[in-house]
């Protein structure tokens, strides 16, 4: 176990509902003949979501890093899945996916999730860059864009400011810093997380909500910049394990 205020019997059961959730969303994919693309693209959107899920619940429930692996070429095939769906849209209603693509504030957090599994994990280039040409949005934000370019993007262009910068300028400040002031920054974005994030108290709530409280991006940043973190690997937010796990 990496958390504390649940136990594994907890994280047994919610993992198995997310299992059960990916099976049955194949099942009506692979059934449903009648569903409609903006249907099935829906679908695949949720079916991305609930993999990034399992993976996180894993993680916090203490399992091997390397047991996570599995679900990443799954990710990227109901990612490929989505995008599929969205091109045979009619040209009427190619705006409706508009709202399962665009750079929105809780999207970046669950794609920088992706790209911190994928890359602490060293999935390789090719998937990198499969997974950004999935992720689109090139040139919009300037923190999203320098990172899909440390992570192999070379050619894409680079946005002039951040959309969201009451959530995410303290991290772009990390990358922009010189080597040596990173991590007393990143420590500084470690501690303001929780507050940045909304303070959302799911472990308070009488529901299945409550997964774990990690910074996934803070993970990402870390290993992609190679930030010393000795001053912070204890943080309780920081998935220290996915960062070092090649190292072990």
């Amino acid at each position: 176990m990496r958390v504390a205020l649940k136990t594994k019997e907890y994280f047994d059961e919610i993992f198995e509902f997310t299992m059960e959730c990916v099976e049955e969303d194949i099942a009506t994919l692979q059934s449903n003949t009648k569903l409609k693309p903006y249907n099935r693209l829906a679908v695949a959107f949720r079916m991305v979501t609930y993999l990034l899920d399992m993976m996180h619940i894993r993680y916090s429930r203490g399992d091997a890093i390397q047991t996570l692996e599995q679900h990443l070429p799954r990710a990227l095939e109901y990612r490929e899945w989505q995008k599929n769906y969205a091109d045979t849209l009619p040209e009427s209603e190619q705006s409706d996916r508009v709202g399962w693509e665009e750079l929105r504030q809780d999207y970046m957090g669950r794609f920088f999730k992706w790209f911190a599994f994928a890359y602490c994990v060293g999935m390789g280039d090719t998937y990198y860059r499969k997974m950004l040409d999935l992720t689109g949005n090139k040139g919009l934000d300037i923190l999203f864009d320098s990172i899909a370019v440390k992570l192999g993007d070379t050619e894409r262009p680079i946005g002039s400011k951040l959309l969201y910068p009451k959530r995410f300028k303290p991290l772009y400040q990390v990358i922009d810093a010189e080597p040596a002031q990173r991590p007393e920054l990143m420590k500084a974005y470690l501690d303001a997380w929780y507050d940045l994030i909304g303070r959302p108290d799911y472990h308070l709530m009488d529901t299945d909500a409550y997964d774990g409280y990690w910074c996934w991006e803070a993970a990402l940043v870390v290993k992609l910049y190679d930030i010393d973190d000795s001053s912070f690997s204890d943080h309780p937010y920081y998935p220290v394990d996915l960062v070092h796990y090649k190292e072990s």
